[in-house]
């Protein structure tokens, strides 16, 4: 299981403005027979078996690479791998992958000075043999277009707040206790649903606690002011890397909607895109010393219904996209997505890893002592692993 959803630890924190760091906790569930205990500090190689092209890659980028590299090619794992025995070489497929691999490394560090600017996408787009030449009639696909008349940033983040309650409704909220459902994509190629129940768990300014039960073990992360965590299920307490601590500091801001212009240093509207059968603002954003991000902000109502953000990995960026619906009031004036669905990069190929959460309770002002955040010990069997 961990192997399934290790990939997915490392982007949770980017997952939303109003429920920030809902996966990370995901990576830490019941690890599989024979799983490490994790895969802090090591290199590919060292965690799996016949490792020939990532060697020295980061553990945990290795699953998410490969989730990437499904989506890309329109296939799933067991094109290139034997089943149970990914490690095993007696499909052709997979010797294949490990030469156009090469190809790709060699063609970015050759002709694009170490950027990487070609992955498996550029020429596969979703297909298993990559098309070599086009086909009738020919569309033409030029460079986007930026549309004109557009509403300033400062217009779309003005109509958000408003649209959530305004910015003294917000104010008046110190404390937040939400209580929901998900089911978590687990087991091999993160394809097995697990029921789980969730409650988050928010102090301003900037403390976050989420717990995952499930009817065989319990999970939980959290922010505690100044450094993320998370617990596994088997007591392991562990620290995400410096890329995620910035993340989960970014997202643990209680007032996220009202602080958005000074978490992101630039802002731009870039267009208007159809999002689930509404149209929305497209923003452009970049949190400092991070990757750009894009915001989809209702039209009409002004919500944000849409987040994209992306993942480093050696096959590419892994896109990550969060989509929010049926928002409430919560009863303090303040209204809050009900519906939350979360697609990693794999989510096309294999629709079972998309997670949806429905929100069933959501208590403003709930009292918190903030002794409810502090990072817990390891637990002695855990850390003696």
């Amino acid at each position: 299981m961990r192997n399934s959803v290790n990939g997915l630890k490392r982007i949770g924190v980017l997952v939303t403005l109003t429920l920030a760091a809902v996966l990370m906790a995901h990576a830490q569930a019941a690890p599989a027979q024979g799983a490490p205990p994790t895969l802090e500090g090591k290199t590919a190689e060292q965690v799996y078996k016949n490792i020939k092209v990532l060697n020295g890659t980061p553990a945990d980028q290795v699953i998410e690479s490969m989730h990437l590299i499904r989506g890309a090619l329109g296939v799933s794992c067991e094109f290139c791998h034997e089943d149970p025995d990914r490690a095993a070489d007696t499909k052709e497929p997979k010797e294949t992958a490990r030469m156009m691999m090469r190809m790709v490394t060699d063609l970015n560090k050759n002709s694009f000075k170490g950027q990487q600017e070609v992955t498996c996408y550029t020429c596969h787009r979703g297909h298993s043999i990559p098309a070599t030449t086009f086909t009738f009639p020919v569309v033409e696909n030029g460079e986007e277009v930026e549309a004109k008349g557009l509403p300033s940033v400062d217009q779309i983040v003005a109509k958000y707040v408003a649209a959530l309650g305004g910015e003294q409704a917000i104010r008046k909220v110190n404390s937040r206790v939400i209580t929901g459902t998900q089911f978590i994509p687990t087991g091999p190629g993160g394809t097995v649903p697990v029921p789980a129940m969730i409650e988050r768990s928010q102090k301003a300014p900037n403390l976050v606690v989420n717990v995952y039960r499930t009817p065989t073990y319990t999970i939980s992360e959290g922010f505690d002011g100044a450094r993320a965590w998370a617990q596994a299920a088997n007591g392991r307490v562990t620290e995400p890397g410096g890329t995620d601590q910035m993340r989960a500091k970014r997202d643990s801001d209680f007032y996220l909607p009202l602080d958005l212009k000074q978490t992101y240093t630039q802002m731009q509207v870039r267009n208007i895109e159809n999002v689930n059968g509404h149209d929305a603002y497209v923003v452009i954003a970049r949190p400092q010393g991070d990757r750009v991000e894009r915001l989809y902000f209702d039209v009409q109502t002004g919500l944000l219904v849409r987040k994209w953000s992306s993942l480093a990995t050696p096959a590419g960026e892994a896109p990550f996209q969060v989509d929010y619906d049926d928002y409430r009031d919560t009863g303090s004036g303040v209204k809050f997505p009900y519906l939350i669905t979360m697609n990693p990069a794999n989510a096309r190929t294999e629709p079972s890893t998309t997670a949806t959460i429905r929100v069933n309770k959501v208590q403003d002002n709930a009292p918190l002592d903030s002794s409810k955040f502090a990072k817990p010990e390891s637990k002695a069997a855990a850390a003696a692993q």
